[in-house]
């Protein structure tokens, strides 16, 4: 048996919660991956076999930094794909008949659901939202792009079931929807090793910060060293980057182990840095997100969970920080979320594969 996963390349949230999916389906079963997304990313997170075939099949959004959406050009960037993804569906149905596909699960790329419903196999849509909630605020400013939408609609509709990972839009054009409670990475408390590795005295606060693949331009980063107490971590470097700012180097730590051993994580409000702030009882500091639509559902279930601040763009990118850092160090524990969202999302895979073969 054979499952073709399709996952777009806007950012790595969609890819992080896939191949924690894929981790739990059975190694018996043959998993490829069609996305942009690097291999270097499945081989450093999958612990079964797995092959990668590149394609750009959608765009996500075009951004200028980690919070900020160039509609147009955005609307503009997918409609071209669509065009091309028309062009390139006989290809793909030969591709898929070649390799035996069994199977279609998409986060969250629409054409996936065209290519399975054309070549006669079950299809299963993983995700929080799609960009039919994103893009439908975007042809408000931009309506000539609607018959675009009406498409994008029609091919989500094509799906067999929705997974609908919690906390989640409603997405009604599904025709079936199964909620599935949190997706994502438990992590080790690493944070000796850490301290050791960096030569981080002990006692300090350790804070992790995620700015993403489009970063975040304009923040003053120098001004990390004025929190004496803290000590800062990433992947990406910083400028001008504060002798308290380290560089973390994924072949030495996991990215889950980093945020189950951080006391902060600091990032933008998405579903991965959700996801592993809840599973993992870590506190978020966050800046708004302008015209995204998972936005507003992700803040309340931050709300509701108590451990998430948010600051103004202003007082983020100025860091402005003082205080809500005090508030956050004097905060008692948060309690780790336990979740088999993961888990849930195999097995109804696995189903529907094999009822269908």
């Amino acid at each position: 048996m054979h499952i073709v996963y399709f996952i777009t390349a806007h950012g790595y949230g969609h890819a992080v919660r896939s191949a924690a999916i894929a981790n739990r389906i059975s190694h018996e079963i043959k998993i490829t991956f069609r996305s942009n997304i690097p291999s270097t990313f499945f081989h450093e997170e999958l612990s079964r076999p797995f092959s990668c075939v590149p394609g750009e099949f959608d765009c996500g959004c075009i951004q200028s930094s980690g919070v900020t959406v160039d509609m147009e050009k955005t609307l503009s960037a997918y409609n071209s794909i669509a065009q091309k993804n028309s062009t390139l569906l006989q290809k793909e149905l030969s591709w898929c008949r070649e390799n035996r596909a069994d199977c279609i699960v998409s986060d969250i790329t629409p054409f996936a659901f065209e290519v399975a419903r054309n070549l006669g196999v079950p299809s299963v849509a993983v995700s929080n939202f799609t960009w039919l909630d994103i893009y439908r605020e975007y042809a408000e400013y931009y309506p000539e792009y609607l018959p675009l939408l009406k498409q994008i609609c029609v091919q989500y509709s094509f799906a067999d079931l929705l997974l609908a990972l919690e906390p989640s839009l409603q997405m009604p054009y599904f025709r079936e929807r199964k909620t599935v409670p949190v997706v994502g990475r438990r992590g080790t408390n690493v944070k000796e090793q850490v301290f050791k590795k960096y030569g981080i005295s002990p006692g300090k606060k350790l804070g992790l910060i995620y700015i993403g693949d489009f970063g975040m331009s304009g923040a003053a980063w120098e001004r990390l060293a004025e929190f004496k107490d803290w000590e800062f971590i990433g992947l990406n470097p910083l400028s001008p980057g504060p002798s308290n700012y380290h560089i973390i180097d994924k072949k030495n730590f996991r990215y889950q182990d980093l945020t189950a051993s951080s006391d902060l994580v600091i990032s933008k409000l998405g579903y991965g840095v959700v996801s592993e702030c809840f599973l993992n009882g870590v506190p978020l500091l966050y800046l708004p997100r302008k015209h995204f639509a998972e936005y507003s559902i992700l803040e309340k279930a931050v709300s509701d969970w108590g451990g998430g601040t948010c600051l103004t763009e202003e007082k983020f990118l100025s860091l402005s920080w003082k205080e809500p850092l005090k508030c956050i160090a004097a905060m008692t524990e948060l309690p780790a979320l336990h979740s088999d969202g993961a888990e849930i999302c195999a097995s109804s895979i696995e189903s529907m594969l094999k009822d269908s073969v």
